[in-house]
């Protein structure tokens, strides 16, 4: 799991896909991938997620990370994880999912919005807290809750986009997630792809950005 945690944080940015048909988002997955980035998440709430988690593992193994997202019980963590999920992802912190992700030694990452929920998370064992979501907070949200809590690693999801993720970095958010920004779904349903492509070589260079306060 350290392993993967390290990868995580390393590559600062999850493509976060929620596509309604299976063969656009293997696509849309496929050039993502190929222009850069090499962590992506594929939401729960994608139809037939499983099945294009376990395809998108077989296809990109080694290559990038695929996790799941919006997992909300301790059933659906063991289902993507059986899937081949290589972390596990929720916009909550649900104590079940965490401790299930744990026990396969996948990296769970729950979403927070308070402190009190971060360290809560933290304490249930979650080496990454999600916190959604993140435009609504703002970028200073994370300057601030840093200074208190420096040893928690911060992912911001909601809102991000290529424009300004690299704020929310320099903010104190370790890492990034962006889904419609880069992965637009009307776009991507008329078959346009060259926006997936643009969107994620800039979010790709992302992970050699060096962080400084703003």
């Amino acid at each position: 799991m350290e392993a993967v945690v390290q990868q995580l944080l390393e590559q600062r940015v999850v493509g976060i896909l929620r596509l309604p048909q299976s063969d656009l988002a293997l696509q849309a997955l496929e050039v993502a991938i190929e222009h850069g980035l090499r962590v992506v998440e594929v939401t729960m709430t994608t139809p037939n997620a499983l099945e294009i988690l376990r395809e998108a593992r077989r296809r990109w193994d080694g290559k990038a990370l695929v996790g799941a997202g919006t997992v909300l019980s301790a059933l659906e963590a063991q289902a993507v994880i059986d899937a081949g999920a290589q972390f596990v992802v929720s916009p909550i912190v649900d104590a079940g999912m965490v401790e299930a992700a744990l026990r396969a030694d996948v990296p769970p990452i729950p979403g927070a919005f308070s402190p009190t929920e971060i360290v809560h998370a933290c304490r249930l064992g979650a080496p990454i807290v999600k916190i959604f979501p993140a435009a609504t907070l703002g970028a200073a949200f994370f300057q601030e809750v840093k200074a208190p809590l420096p040893q928690i690693p911060l992912m911001a999801v909601g809102g991000l986009h290529a424009h300004n993720a690299a704020e929310f970095l320099h903010a104190g958010a370790d890492m990034v997630g962006v889904g419609s920004a880069l992965f637009p779904k009307a776009a991507i349903l008329a078959g346009e792809l060259e926006g997936v492509a643009v969107t994620a070589k800039t979010l790709a260079a992302l992970r050699h950005l060096r962080i400084g306060h703003v």
